[in-house]
């Protein structure tokens, strides 16, 4: 397989992507001074990226199969 910056781009972009959210959701802890929006916040934000990689992933996957 050839090196297409399409594929690499998304399969490297995607794995970014679980980086961030795996260190925000090792690192969040409900605290004091925490307020329920900012935990809240960060665990939506977690997902989303979380579900961002995924599609990420899928595309390259799709992309390297033509």
């Amino acid at each position: 397989m050839k090196f297409d910056p399409m594929i690499h781009g998304f399969w490297i972009l995607g794995s970014v992507f679980l980086a961030v959210s795996v260190l925000l959701l090792g690192n969040i802890e409900f605290v004091e001074g925490t307020t329920q929006f900012s935990y809240w916040f960060t665990v939506v934000l977690a997902f989303v990226l979380l579900l961002a990689a995924g599609l990420l992933w899928i595309s390259a996957s799709v992309n390297a199969r033509r």
